[in-house]
């Protein structure tokens, strides 16, 4: 039986500007990944790797690596039992870490060798500086361990992707190195025994030949001792097409540089080996080298190898124990109010299960309440007196870390203030969304609120006007409306009151264009009635499902303008501007949309031919409607996901969009075929079907990895790829827009055309064509006639449609013409 004591081994990492080395001399967690796709810098980032100098990694001679970056990193240290795959596959982006990808490496050529860096160029790797604290001296006496996460996103093959870890004394070509590394071609010198799909281990010079005949197999790829044959053809990934391996080194120097090198795999699923006794090395061999190792390696060959998690140590338990990522977080914050309960987090990346940890919790590094042996410590009844440097000391069977210090201050007693005032609300009568005032307060706790509506106190939902947000649930009513505000105050001082705020309770009137909007239950419905210009408020509010949209860039030239002054409108009637000013910083959004679905209905106004309104994904494909010149005609196109790529304008829907006026537009998307409306209040509705379009592919994960789903733009231009965070906003074109809907469902042609009919309004035309008078109306409406036009007025016989000529009197008697629903 073996037994260790918690003491036997401690470790101590301070991060930060306290930084300090103790066993554990290396950590890179590729904290900071290079934007620009290439390099990686593990110094500048609030998580600084321990022993690595500043700077970035240095490329191989010949200027090319295949480091790449993928996604923000999620640390991940946690053996967990070794179930399943460890690091995600290639292309999600969900966790960082260095990632060979395809599309980097085998477009790149070695100059040295004419290869693609795809078929194992010898010259593929890179280095990062050490700082001095964790050079490794090969000619004194000395045990090292390396430890990296490896995995690649196919089955693993002889003569396929290969990577690993090491130290070197530089970058060059005659640089010497000590590396582990997994899998390479099935032949190895002097043997001829097939040893692919395995750990291995070599060591020599950077530029070192290859085996005789295989021109890939040179520097650190050269092999000199190999593990179990096939050992990542396990089969026990996550997915049969991935393998995942948690490799570990182990290096003993001595006087006169004996060196001794050994390799271990741990597999998925594979029991976890937590203490070094118990490790069966995969191959060990023995060399001589004098040198210093100044510099930390890795290398990478092929397509889709992800590497995560390198450590360097002095001991097993460095290489797969204890870590701690930082200072403690407190929360709510670091500095508070006395009496305001804090709650102080630490951070310990740990081995769990066989070896469980205990915590001690330390205050000015004197043990705080030694009860207190959670991962967490909860500041009760605080006082000035309790402020302070909190860190914690985590212990395992690898011994013990403390953590760097988190000062936190509780500030004397006060009384209760307000730091953010509540806000005013629209809303339409029915909204189901309600109505939610906050109120921001400070000052020494416990706080205490009281809502007030009209002058008196709220008691309607009692539980939400006794705190500091202020629920009124949905469907909104009238009594709903009015003047609000909030008194808060504890046990020290005179109350405070906020603002007075008022919650407006719009009526639509019947037959008006917000009526026929909100009959049939939007998701959301923007006015767009809001003057961005006023206090810097770049909202744009959703007054019936509370999804406001908002300006992207608050600098750009957006302005309140005269919407369609049409009878179903009020008077006056706006909406939002937009003028290109060349900056590829101009765009509207409204909010991101919570799914997508193949039944859904987009409708909105748009005037002076406006470019578009196009939602889209973060890469790639575009989802919604745009405005193309084909001549002098403002051609209506669509797009869909994979249907009608955006980059290439989409689908012609052979509608035109006038340029002169105000213009109702919408786009109606069912299961096989998308319809699409225009019209305005001098011409007729006219639709168009685009039909057997497969438009039942949602959004899928990978296509909106980092920015979730999208939002609906206003004046996006054709090209989406930039348009999920990772870019600049495309232009936005010049134009008008007002009342947007979005509908989850299909609406009906009768739908649209209500909708429409009660925007434009109930319009009739003349126009004198030879003796006779062509009348032109809004189809769906009854023509009328009458001798006064006072009437009495009476439906014209034979119900007759639109076009309808008529013959000018040529004498005094007048006669008239009306339309009626």
């Amino acid at each position: 039986m073996i037994t260790k004591s918690l003491s036997a081994i401690a470790l101590t990492l301070l991060l930060g500007a306290a930084q300090t080395y103790a066993t554990q001399t290396v950590r890179e967690l590729f904290d900071n990944l290079g934007i620009d796709g290439h390099g990686v810098d593990g110094y500048t980032n609030d998580f600084t790797s321990v022993g690595l100098s500043t700077g970035y990694w240095t490329n191989s001679p010949t200027g090319q690596t295949g480091i790449a970056y993928k996604g923000s990193f999620t640390v991940n240290w946690v053996l967990q039992g070794l179930q399943g795959n460890i690091l995600p596959d290639s292309g999600t982006g969900a966790n960082g870490c260095i990632d060979s990808y395809t599309g980097n490496l085998n477009t790149l050529t070695n100059p040295a060798t004419s290869l693609p860096y795809g078929t194992l160029s010898p010259l593929e790797y890179a280095t990062h500086p050490l700082d001095s604290s964790a050079y490794v001296d090969c000619n004194a006496a000395g045990t090292y361990y390396f430890s990296v996460r490896i995995e690649k996103s196919y089955s693993w093959s002889a003569g396929d992707s290969s990577a690993g870890l090491g130290l070197s004394t530089g970058n060059g070509t005659n640089a010497h190195f000590i590396a582990i590394g997994v899998t390479r071609p099935g032949t190895t010198s002097p043997s001829a025994s097939d040893w692919g799909d395995t750990d291995y281990v070599t060591y020599g010079t950077l530029g070192q030949p290859g085996i005789a005949g295989q021109d890939d197999t040179g520097g650190p790829y050269l092999p000199v001792a190999a593990g179990a044959a096939q050992l990542y053809n396990s089969g026990l990934g996550a997915v049969n097409w991935a393998e995942t391996g948690f490799v570990i080194g182990k290096l003993v120097t001595s006087p006169g540089g004996a060196c001794t090198l050994s390799v271990f795999t741990m597999l998925p699923n594979a029991t976890v080996v937590s203490n070094e006794v118990d490790v069966v090395w995969d191959a060990t061999t023995s060399f001589t080298e004098t040198n210093t190792m100044t510099q930390l390696l890795m290398f990478m060959h092929g397509a889709n190898v992800e590497y995560d998690a390198i450590r360097v140590g002095t001991t097993y338990g460095d290489v797969v124990g204890l870590e701690t990522i930082g200072a403690p977080v407190a929360s709510p914050s670091k500095t508070e109010y006395a009496g305001t309960t804090v709650t102080l987090a630490g951070n310990a990346q740990v081995n769990s299960g066989m070896f469980p940890m205990t915590y001690q919790w330390l205050s000015n590094s004197v043990p705080w309440d030694l009860t207190q042996t959670n991962a967490t410590l909860v500041l009760t009844n605080t006082t000035v007196g309790m402020s302070a440097d909190y860190s914690m000391i985590a212990n395992n069977y690898y011994g013990s870390l403390t953590t760097a210090v988190t000062h936190v201050t509780f500030l004397p007693t006060t009384p209760m203030f307000i730091t953010a005032q509540p806000v005013s609300i629209t809303r339409y009568v029915g909204s189901p969304a309600g109505e939610t005032f906050t109120v921001g307060g400070n000052g020494t706790p416990p706080y205490n609120y009281q809502w007030k509506h009209a002058g008196t106190n709220y008691v309607l939902h009692t539980s939400s006007s006794l705190s500091d947000t202020l629920t009124i649930p949905g469907p909104t009513t009238v009594a709903d409306g009015g003047q609000y505000y909030v008194s808060c105050f504890n046990a020290y001082g005179s109350p405070a009151n906020s603002v007075m705020v008022t919650n407006t309770v719009l009526v639509p009137s019947a037959g008006s264009y917000a009526a026929a909007v909100l009959a049939q239950n939007p998701w959301g419905y923007w006015r767009l009635d809001d003057n961005v210009l006023v206090m810097g408020d770049t909202n744009l509010y959703d007054n019936w499902g509370n999804h406001n949209g908002y300006v992207v860039d608050q600098n750009i030239p957006t302005y309140q303008t005269n919407a369609a002054p049409y009878p179903g409108f009020s008077n006056p009637h706006y909406g939002i501007g937009i003028n290109n000013n060349g900056s590829d910083s101009c765009r509207v959004d409204l909010p991101q949309l919570p799914v997508w679905s193949n039944q859904m209905t987009l409708v909105f106004w748009v005037n002076n031919g406006a470019a578009q309104m196009l939602p889209v994904n973060n890469y790639g494909n575009g989802y919604g409607l745009q405005l193309q010149q084909l001549g002098a005609i403002n051609e209506l196109f669509f797009s869909w996901n994979s249907f009608g790529p955006a980059y290439n304008g989409g689908t012609d829907t052979t509608l035109a969009v006038p340029t002169n006026g105000w213009t109702f537009v919408a786009m109606v998307v069912s299961p096989g075929h998308a319809d699409f409306y225009v019209g305005n209040n001098a011409s007729n509705l006219v639709s168009a079907t685009l039909a057997g379009l497969s438009l039942d592919d949602s959004i899928t994960a990978g296509d909106t990895a980092a920015a979730g789903l999208p939002s609906p733009g206003l004046g996006r231009q054709e090209y989406p790829w930039s348009e999920g965070g990772a870019g600049s906003p495309a232009l936005t074109k010049a134009g008008s827009w007002s009342d947007v809907a979005i509908y989850y469902q299909s609406l009906t042609a009768n739908q649209i055309h209500t909708l429409y009919a009660a925007g434009a309004g109930g319009w009739i035309t003349g126009t004198p064509a030879g003796g006779n008078l062509s009348l032109n109306w809004l189809l769906g409406l009854t023509l009328q006639e009458a001798n006064s036009v006072t009437g009495p007025w009476t439906d014209v016989s034979g119900s007759p449609t639109p076009p309808y000529s008529v013959p000018i009197s040529t004498t005094t008697t007048q006669h008239y013409y009306r339309v009626r629903q």
